[in-house]
C-alpha cells in the first residue's frame, strides 16, 4: 500500500473504501467508474514518483494524473485509469471548490470527486473521502461537520450496558459517562468500547467525589466524602488519597473523574447536607480542591472541577431551577476555589445550570455567553469546559429546552462539551446543523474539538 502525500497522510487500502467515497456522485459518473471498481485495489501500487508541488492540476493526463497539495504531490501512472475519466462529465461543478476542484469544507463523499478548471480530473476528493471513512485526519480542522459535532458530546450510559454505546463511539463521540453499579468486567468492556473510536480516543468519565457520590466503589473501594476529607486530612494527604483512587480508576480504563466539587459549603444547603464540599472557607477550599485535582492528574486521570461558578448555595438543579448569590458575592467567594484549581493545572471544569444574578440575565450559566466568556478568561485557552447534564430539570423543565436545543445553545455560548443522557444521535445532528447554519461558528467548534483531542491524548 502506497500512501499519498496529502496534507494528512492518507491511503486508499481497497476498492470498497474508494468506491464508498464515490457512490454519491451522479449516475453518469458512477457508470463511468463501475469498470474500475475491480482495479481500484491495485490502482496505487509501487513507489510513486514525487513531483514538485503545484497549485493547479496538470494540463494533460496522457502520462499521469497529479494530485497536488500544499507542499507535496503524488504522481500516479495511468495504465489503470486510462480512458476512464473520459466518459465522466468534464468540469463537475462543486460550489466553493479549491483550485483543484475539491471543497475542503465539506469533506463529504458528495463532493469527493471533482474536475480541475482545465478539465483534468484529480483524485484529491476520492482520497479525502476514503480517508474520512477509514480513519480521518487527526486535525479537527480537516474534519467533517458531523465528526466535529460528535466530538463535542459526552453521553451518559449504564456501565452494565456498554454495548448500547458502541454506535455512539463509532460515530466519534467525545466520551461517555458511566452510571449505575459497575460490572466486574468493566475494564475489559471499556477496552473493547474504546477500540471502536475512529481515532482510538475516548473520554471515559465517572462521578468519583467520595461519600454519597461514588459510582465505582464496588471496584475501587469507598472514598470518604469531601466534607470528611476537609475535616480530617491535610491537603497533602488529600492529594495522596486522590492519587491512590485515581490509579485504581485508570486501571479500569476510566480517564476522567467528574470531581472534585469546588463549591463552598453553605450551612443547611443541598451541598452541605450531602457533605459534598470540603470547606466553607474559600481559600481553604481552594487548597483542598487543588490537591485533590493534582492527585488525580498525577495518576493519569483528568480532574473536572465543578460546578462553576459555585453551587454551594444553589438548590438542587437536578429537580428544579436554581440561582447563585449575587455576582458581586460570587466573585469574592465562590470563584476562589476554581481559580486556585486553574492556577495549578486542572484540565477541565463543569458548568452549573444555576443562573447568576448580575451576570446571566436569568439564563443558566451553562447557556450564558457572558458567563462562559468569563470562565474562559479565568480558566485559560486549554482547559476543557463541559456542561452539567443537559437532562436536568433546571434546563429541560424550567427552561423548556430539549437536550439537543440546549446542547447547541451551550456550545454556541462557549462550552466545549455538552453532557447529555441517552442516545446522542439527535444532539450530534443538531450541533452539526448549527455549525452548517453558523449558529455555532466552525472556527469555535474546531477549537473546542482540538481542546478535547489534546486532553484525550494526555489522559
Amino acid at each position: 500500500m502506497t500512501r499519498i502525500g496529502f496534507p494528512t497522510a492518507i491511503a486508499i487500502e481497497n476498492r470498497d473504501v474508494a468506491w464508498a467515497a464515490m457512490t454519491s456522485r451522479p449516475n453518469a459518473l458512477k457508470t463511468a467508474l463501475i469498470p474500475l471498481t475491480a482495479a481500484l485495489s491495485v490502482a496505487i501500487v509501487g513507489a510513486p514518483t514525487v513531483a514538485k508541488a503545484s497549485t493547479t492540476a496538470p494540463t494533460s493526463t496522457s502520462t499521469s494524473a497529479v494530485a497536488s497539495t500544499d507542499s507535496r504531490s503524488a504522481v500516479f501512472g495511468t495504465s489503470t485509469f486510462q480512458g476512464v475519466f473520459a466518459a465522466a462529465p468534464a468540469g463537475i461543478p462543486v460550489e466553493g471548490t479549491s483550485p483543484l476542484g475539491f471543497d475542503p469544507e465539506s469533506r463529504d463523499p458528495q463532493t469527493a470527486l471533482a474536475a480541475s478548471p482545465d478539465g483534468a480530473q484529480t483524485l484529491v476528493g476520492v482520497a479525502e473521502g476514503a480517508a474520512e471513512l477509514r480513519r480521518g485526519s487527526p486535525d479537527p480542522a480537516d474534519w467533517s461537520r458531523k465528526r466535529i459535532a460528535a466530538k463535542l458530546v459526552l453521553a451518559g450510559v449504564t456501565s452494565t450496558n456498554l454495548k448500547r454505546a458502541r454506535p455512539w463511539v463509532r460515530s466519534g463521540i467525545g466520551g461517555v459517562v458511566l452510571f449505575g453499579t459497575p460490572p466486574s468486567n468493566l475494564r475489559k468492556a471499556l477496552k473493547a468500547l474504546k477500540k471502536r473510536s475512529p481515532d482510538g480516543e475516548l473520554l471515559v468519565s465517572s462521578d468519583e467525589e467520595g461519600g454519597a457520590v461514588q459510582r465505582l466503589s464496588r471496584l475501587i473501594g469507598r472514598m470518604p466524602s469531601a466534607k470528611s476529607i476537609g475535616q480530617t486530612k491535610t491537603p497533602a494527604q488529600t492529594k495522596k488519597l486522590a492519587r491512590k483512587y485515581g490509579k485504581r480508576m485508570k486501571a479500569l480504563g476510566v480517564t476522567n473523574d467528574l470531581a472534585p466539587v469546588a463549591d463552598l459549603s453553605y450551612a443547611g444547603s443541598y451541598m452541605d447536607r450531602d457533605r459534598r464540599a470540603f470547606s466553607s472557607n474559600p481559600r481553604r477550599n481552594g487548597r483542598y480542591v487543588s490537591a485533590f485535582a493534582a492527585g488525580l492528574q498525577q495518576a493519569g486521570v483528568l480532574a473536572t472541577v465543578k460546578h462553576w461558578p459555585g453551587g454551594g448555595a444553589v438548590a438542587n438543579t437536578h429537580t428544579q431551577a436554581g440561582h447563585t448569590p449575587a455576582w458581586s458575592s460570587v466573585q469574592q467567594r465562590d470563584l476562589v476555589p476554581f481559580n486556585a484549581a486553574f492556577a495549578t493545572g486542572t484540565g477541565s471544569v463543569m458548568v452549573s445550570h444555576a443562573s447568576v444574578p448580575g451576570l446571566t440575565a436569568g439564563l443558566p450559566a451553562s447557556l450564558s455567553k457572558p458567563a462562559m466568556t468569563k470562565l474562559r478568561a479565568d480558566a485559560g485557552p486549554d482547559v476543557v469546559i463541559m456542561t452539567d447534564s443537559l437532562a436536568m430539570a433546571a434546563v429541560t423543565k424550567s427552561m423548556g429546552q430539549s437536550q439537543q436545543r440546549a446542547a447547541v445553545r451551550a456550545i454556541a455560548a462557549g462550552s466545549d462539551i455538552a453532557l447529555v443522557q441517552g442516545n446522542p444521535k439527535r444532539m450530534i445532528r443538531a450541533i452539526k446543523k448549527a455549525i452548517k447554519k453558523g449558529t455555532i461558528s466552525r472556527e469555535v467548534a474546531v477549537a473546542s474539538a482540538k481542546r478535547i483531542v489534546a486532553i484525550q491524548s494526555r489522559f
